[in-house]
């Protein structure tokens, strides 16, 4: 992977980019595309296995432009960020700048077939969105969990940044 230009605003403690993981409410997910790449705003659900391994869970249809190009090719690219804020100069347009919080993330999309898979992963959406386990709303029924789209994005690549005021 290509190293980051501005150096200085590299996150690279763990438990920074886990925040803004945290933090975040929408991924954007880029896939492979003919002529151009084709990404897609989505609300996902993560978990972090063996302290630093990232997967992000998606909920989505399960047919369409997203599963097609996953099946053509799965490696993906997934950006989040957080914490904007407008950075005021002023009557200095030039001086003006954004702080934010950002993740990129490159990794491999996989389709959940598994149902246990699926209540998993279901439950770590759940998580992120409300922060309540999955377990304490109403049950979900086999047939909905069997015809509900999810895809499971295993990072192999993360890199942070951030501006700060």
């Amino acid at each position: 992977m290509e190293k980051m230009r501005r150096k200085e605003r590299e996150v690279t403690e763990q438990q920074v980019l886990k925040a803004i993981v945290a933090k975040a409410q929408v991924a954007h997910i880029g896939f492979f595309d003919k002529e151009f790449p084709y990404v897609v705003p989505v609300n996902y659900g993560y978990e972090w296995c063996d302290a630093d391994q990232l997967i992000f869970y998606i909920h989505g249809a399960r047919q369409g432009k997203k599963i097609r190009l996953l099946k053509e090719n799965p490696r993906v690219c997934v950006q989040i960020d957080c914490d904007h804020t407008l950075v005021e100069a002023g009557d200095v347009a030039a001086d003006y700048s954004f702080a934010y919080q950002s993740i990129i993330a490159y990794g491999e999309a996989e389709i959940i077939q598994e149902e246990s898979e699926k209540r998993h992963a279901l439950d770590c959406l759940m998580q992120h969105a409300t922060g309540r386990d999955l377990t304490t709303f109403e049950p979900i029924s086999d047939k909905m969990i069997g015809g509900t789209g999810l895809i499971k994005i295993t990072v192999q690549h993360l890199t942070g940044k951030a501006h700060h005021k």
